[in-house]
């Protein structure tokens, strides 16, 4: 079945549509306002959010909710501080004080609440990252390596793209071995030239999925 017929199946399955769950929302704390309404016990998400913007008058024919929905995505994106990198193509912050403060778990409870009653997702993920994340194959010849912010990432990664010449690999070996092998690469030290392109594929995999 395709994504569409999937999430189809999904809502009929799981969603309540002839109960409400009133949302009341800031516009300024759209996020602050979702996680406030996630954590209240009486919270029901496969129930149809009824959202009610605070000093604004609307009944709730769908308008509120998609513009809610909306803002929420941008601050997820935004404000959680779970993605790095340049806009329309993000990855994930790798940051173990996020990871122990629930922060990736709170951005997924929000992106399927988001999904489930037909808002829309993220949109910001590099679109590499999220082929490796749904399990397809992607060539990464032509990753941008300026999504990294770290600069000695991108430094190294250039270092191993420029890599022709016996000379240059043996150089490559005796600066970075240790680098690329804890990329998770340990056969460096025995590599050739012809393994120069798969060796630069997995050390962006590494940093951008893997880690």
């Amino acid at each position: 079945m395709d994504l569409a017929t999937v999430l189809k199946d999904f809502q009929e399955t799981h969603l309540d549509t002839s109960n409400y769950c009133t949302i009341i929302a800031r516009r300024r704390k759209i996020l602050h306002s979702a996680c406030m309404a996630l954590s209240k016990s009486y919270f029901a998400w496969h129930k149809l959010p009824n959202i009610e913007f605070v000093g604004e008058m609307a009944d709730d024919y769908g308008g509120p909710r998609r513009e809610f929905f909306r803002l929420l995505m941008v601050e997820t994106q935004n404000s959680l501080g779970i993605f790095e990198g340049k806009p329309g193509s993000l990855l994930f912050s790798y940051s173990q004080q996020l990871l122990s403060s629930n922060k990736f778990y709170t951005a997924g409870k929000l992106i399927a609440w988001s999904i489930a009653h037909d808002g829309p997702g993220p949109r910001c993920i590099n679109r590499h990252l999220f082929c490796m994340m749904c399990g397809q194959k992607t060539s990464l010849d032509d990753f941008d390596v300026e999504v990294f912010m770290d600069e000695d990432i991108k430094q190294n990664i250039e270092k191993v793209s420029n890599c022709s010449t016996p000379e240059d690999l043996a150089d490559l070996k005796s600066h970075l071995g240790d680098w690329i092998a804890g990329c998770g690469i340990p056969d460096i030290y025995t590599a050739t030239l012809l393994d120069v392109k798969r060796i630069r594929g997995e050390i962006v995999s590494h940093f951008a999925f893997h880690r």
